[in-house]
């Protein structure tokens, strides 16, 4: 099985796999690509030869997925959580019949984190003595179901997002129960930046919710039409992109508090919603995933987006950058996938 190239746009190769695109992740050399799919299957593409390998680490859905070191992690419904090489083997390193493990966030030296339910797993890396995957150390409970968990500060802060705010924990965690940051409401999709200084999550109510850990201050993004599925911050930890309109829409944070609610909105599309957006991680590049399938390429510093293609679906589901920012993959809910070689793009 291979990606096949597309004849219209250079460098971009695709193939179809007839399942729910569930997230995407390129590993940290950029030799491999993994996508995560809603049968239960992970992908694993050549980044080189653009050959395909498919492996089925989960019995249901893959939920979440993401690149440590060279191999991947992938969580599901299963309640397992498997690290897949490169080469297709696959480890179990955690099982726990009858719980989702919806969120995964690889931190420094090789540890990472999984959400399950109230609980976040933190693991050490590598294996015991006895060769055997190591036993997590649980931390929480949080207040509610994480509704998502990322790292920052380098890898050396995890962050968690649910019900009445966020969960902070030092990486390797000093204290299961962490550091509350309280705020009303419930707290859904997450992004923190490169720093640390900035959290955003979205709200349940059309809104997006910063907290400023510097300031110790938080405050409320609004005026979106529909709810808010996806936020990042850019490299430079300074401008928040987020979904909820029919564009692009960028938060100034470091301007001065009577001008930070002001959004600029480029890329408009009159089509359908933003659902994902991933920006370049070294230039004020990003791409946008839209409602049709529609993939933008954009330049965050001149304000704007233009279409570039569109795959089979109804949506955008994930899309991802190569570490080098040379590979963009992504995939659609109707199984379409995708990886563009940006260099090639940019000579012809």
């Amino acid at each position: 099985m291979h990606l096949s190239a597309d004849p219209g746009v250079p460098g971009l190769f695709r193939l179809e796999t007839g399942a729910f695109v569930t997230a995407c992740a390129l590993a940290a050399d950029g030799g491999a690509t993994a996508f995560s799919l809603g049968d239960g299957r992970v992908l694993l593409c050549d980044v080189q030869t653009k050959t395909v390998t498919a492996t089925m680490p989960h019995q249901g859905a893959a939920l979440c997925l993401t690149a440590l070191g060279p191999a991947f992690l992938s969580g599901g419904d299963d309640g397992r959580i498997v690290l897949t090489l490169a080469s297709g083997e696959g480890h179990e390193l955690y099982r726990r019949k009858g719980k989702w493990i919806e969120h995964l966030a690889v931190a420094r030296e090789g540890r990472f984190a999984a959400a399950m339910g109230r609980d976040i797993l933190a693991f050490e890396p590598g294996l015991s003595d006895d060769g055997a995957p190591t036993t997590p150390v649980t931390l929480g409970p949080l207040p509610g179901a994480a509704g998502g968990l990322t790292v920052a500060a380098g890898g050396r802060m995890l962050v968690t997002a649910h019900t009445g705010g966020l969960t902070l924990f030092d990486v390797p965690p000093s204290s299961s129960a962490g550091q509350r940051v309280e705020a009303p409401g419930g707290h859904l999709a997450l992004a923190a930046s490169p720093d640390g200084r900035f959290v955003a999550a979205a709200t349940p109510d059309k809104a997006v919710r910063v907290f400023d850990l510097q300031e110790q201050e938080g405050y409320l993004l609004e005026g979106y039409p529909t709810r808010v599925e996806c936020l990042a911050f850019d490299h430079s930890g300074r401008f928040l992109l987020t979904g909820g309109e029919q564009a692009v829409v960028l938060w100034d944070l470091m301007a001065p508090p009577e001008e930070r609610g002001k959004a600029v909105a480029f890329g408009a599309f009159e089509h359908g919603f933003l659902r994902v957006v991933a920006p370049h991680p070294g230039l004020p590049l990003l791409a946008a995933g839209f409602d049709g399938g529609v993939v933008f390429l954009g330049d965050a510093a001149r304000r704007t987006a233009q279409p570039l293609f569109t795959m089979p679906g109804d949506k955008v589901s994930c899309l991802a950058w190569s570490p080098d920012g040379r590979f963009l993959a992504g995939g659609s809910d109707a199984g379409a996938v995708f990886l563009l070689d940006l260099i090639a793009l940019a000579k012809a």
